[in-house]
């Protein structure tokens, strides 16, 4: 039995070393390391054929190790010649400790070639010299890998260990052959089954070392299947072995039960074979792991840097931009959370009202953000996207611009979602795609927080220069008061006196210029900075205190009418004062934008989950970039000296604080249409009092 594993271990050698060089046949680009490698697997095709015949036939061991000490030269060769990047092979022997010990094992070479015609030494000598070539072809291996860069470990690293198993492998043959004269047939029979081990982890480095170009290409598809059939092998050798101690530990019912087993097992192995889900794992560790990178991720992070640095557009756009690029996606689109929903940030070559945006948005975009997943629409609008939560496939079936969902989530930065069109870069996005794409949208959301994180600190900084502004308008008022109460004090005691009438009349009218300067700073507007939960909340019953704030603005023209109410009332927990404070200053602003010959109208309704409030005008109206950049950015404003533009600044922070966010649609000379979203309270407001929204 030892004997024929024997003869089959070194056959396969033989086939491993034949089927190498022919592979390497196949790579055009010459180089001096390729070329000593091909005569090394010849040498070894060579061995592997003589060590056979000597096993089979009980031939003398005297061929074998003369082939092996040639083999011994040429992997010595090899290394050395892979030291440098010379093509000429005389260059390779520049040092001398190198030099000397190829020439040693060259001359045990020739010595064994003369013991052919004429008996020189003894066998045992032979063996101390094959000893002594193992123990150089360690030191060469040890070199080759102290001499390598720290950089290149991994492309040499399989090399050193299959060719110091191999050399350590013959250490301890011929140690013991020498201590004992006797060479162990064990040892000896299993040399073939080493060097195949060793075979394939020389021809790794052979593909991983630029400099040896020898790019040998062994497809993705081979390397799967061949897995494959050694998981299988591997599987049914084990499973035999437990049938056999199945059958050797029963009795009468032994047979019965081994048959069973195997039954049992055959059906567990094509049920593993027969799972798509098994075999793409597969694919995906084999591709990861034994294949170089589809991309160049070095260079790839440098161009997501320099696209981060594009100041053009607004910083979504350059995100959006970044998330195109590696893909060369045509379209795209870029959406951030916003309170309750998602609100498009950018658009690339695609109509931001384009009805497959609002379908993926409405559909799909919050569970992808949820669970992390990048939906494959394509493969979702065929139903063989395999999500972690459910998708409708036939809701999907209209979407033909956008390609791919791909959300932007991390721990601390800000929530969204890339739509992308078709890449173009690549022909089928597969698992290294998908791992670029997660990489990139988790950098744009950390930048994207950023971004935002730096807006609201400007913000918080206008408000701190606001606050010191008040600070000396307070100082203002108490002098005033101050000047008031001295001359109340004084006005008894000196009422009949002219000049204290003179003074006095003074006194009022440097007061009354002050506080008109004072009051034209503020102009009625003042900074809430408390929170939702600091206020002092109330029950609010919304339609009467729209009714309230319409009678309150009616001394301006157009006076405000409320002319549509919601079918059921709505009750709002918050800060009264605030809240109706927020209202005036919308309806105002709608007064002023329209001429008193226009209108402005107010209405209610129950909209899905929210209660909305309409303010509708046909006012001078404003463009989108103004409606995007400056509405609702605070100090902004287009009243001059009149206004702070703080007040649609407080009402955006106030709906938002309550749960609900503000619509603002508008065209220029035709009016404006702003819409509060107010959420439902489920203690006070009844579900059964919804409606849908028209």
């Amino acid at each position: 039995m030892d004997t024929l594993l024997g003869t089959i271990g070194y056959l396969s050698a033989a086939a491993g070393f034949l089927f190498v060089f022919l592979l390497l046949l196949t790579t055009k680009a010459k180089s001096l390391p390729k070329r000593l490698l091909q005569i090394t697997c010849l040498l070894g095709t060579v061995w592997a054929t003589t060590s056979y015949l000597q096993v089979h036939y009980q031939l003398s061991i005297l061929p074998v190790l003369f082939t092996e000490s040639l083999l011994s030269l040429g992997w010595c060769l090899l290394v050395t010649s892979s030291l440098s990047d010379t093509h000429h092979f005389t260059r390779i022997f520049a040092e001398k400790t190198p030099t000397f010990l190829c020439l040693a094992i060259l001359m045990v070479a020739l010595t064994e070639a003369v013991r052919f015609i004429w008996p020189v030494l003894e066998q045992r000598n032979f063996l101390f010299l094959h000893l002594c070539q193992s123990i150089i072809g360690l030191w060469f291996v040890e070199l080759r890998y102290r001499r390598t860069v720290r950089e290149e470990h991994w492309a040499i690293k399989p090399l050193c260990l299959g060719l110091g198993m191999f050399f350590a492998y013959h250490f301890a043959l011929y140690a013991d052959a020498f201590l004992t004269n006797v060479l162990t047939p064990g040892f000896w029979l299993s040399r073939g089954w080493i060097t195949l081990i060793a075979l394939p982890l020389i021809l790794l480095t052979a593909r991983r070392a630029e400099h040896w170009q020898s790019r040998v290409y062994v497809s993705r598809d081979i390397i799967y299947h061949s897995s494959l059939l050694l998981v299988a092998a591997g599987y049914l050798l084990v499973m035999s072995l437990a049938g056999f101690y199945i059958k050797s530990m029963g009795e009468t019912w032994g047979d019965t039960v081994q048959i069973l087993f195997f039954a049992l097992s055959g059906l567990v192995l094509a049920s593993l074979f027969l799972s798509e889900t098994f075999r793409k794992n597969i694919m995906v560790f084999i591709t990861k792991h034994f294949f170089a990178n589809k991309y160049e991720y070095r260079e790839e992070w440098m161009q997501f840097a320099t696209a981060l640095e594009n100041t053009e557009g607004t910083q979504y756009d350059t995100a959006l931009q970044a998330m195109l690029h590696p893909f060369g996606c045509d379209r795209g689109v870029l959406a951030t959370l916003q309170g309750p929903r998602l609100k498009i940030r950018a658009c690339q070559s695609i109509d931001c009202q384009h009805p497959d945006i609002s379908l993926l948005l409405s559909t799909v975009a919050l569970p992808a953000i949820e669970h992390q997943w990048i939906l494959d629409i394509e493969q979702a609008r065929q139903g063989k996207e395999p999500a972690p939560f459910p998708v409708d496939a036939s809701a999907l079936a209209g979407v033909s611009e956008l390609a791919y969902l791909i959300p932007l989530t991390s721990s601390s930065g800000t929530r969204g979602v890339c739509l992308l069109s078709k890449p173009t870069s690549t022909e089928k996005v597969n698992w290294e795609d998908r791992d670029l794409m997660n990489a990139i949208s988790r950098q744009l959301s950390v930048y994207l927080n950023v971004f935002e994180t730096n807006q609201k600190l400007a913000e918080s900084q206008q408000f701190d220069t606001f606050n010191r502004m008040s600070a000396f308008l307070v100082h203002d008022l108490k002098n005033v008061l101050a000047q008031l109460q001295l001359l109340t004090k004084n006005a008894a005691r000196h009422k009949h006196n002219p000049d204290f009438i003179d003074d006095a009349f003074d006194t009022v009218d440097s007061a009354a210029n002050r506080l008109t300067k004072v009051l034209s700073q503020l102009n009625n507007k003042r900074v809430e900075t408390q929170s939702v939960e600091t206020q002092s909340v109330a029950i609010i019953d919304v339609d009467e205190l729209i009714r309230q704030v319409c009678d309150h603005r009616s001394v301006k023209a157009p006076a405000p009418l409320f002319i549509e109410c919601a079918t059921a009332p709505y009750q709002l927990t918050a800060d009264r004062e605030r809240f109706s404070n927020i209202l005036s200053h919308l309806v105002q602003n709608a007064q002023e934008a329209t001429d008193e010959s226009g209108y402005v109208h107010l209405s209610t309704a129950h909209c899905g989950n929210f209660y909305q409030i309409t303010i509708t005008d046909n006012g001078v109206g404003m463009n989108r970039d103004f409606i995007e950049n400056r509405l609702f950015k605070p100090f902004d404003t287009t009243k001059g000296n009149a206004g702070m533009g703080i007040g649609a600044y407080d009402a955006k922070n106030l709906i938002e604080q309550l749960g609900g966010y503000i619509d603002v649609a508008s065209e220029p000379d035709k009016g404006t249409t702003i819409s509060i979203h107010l959420p439902f309270n489920t203690s006070s407001n009844s579900a059964s009092n919804r409606e849908t929204c028209q």
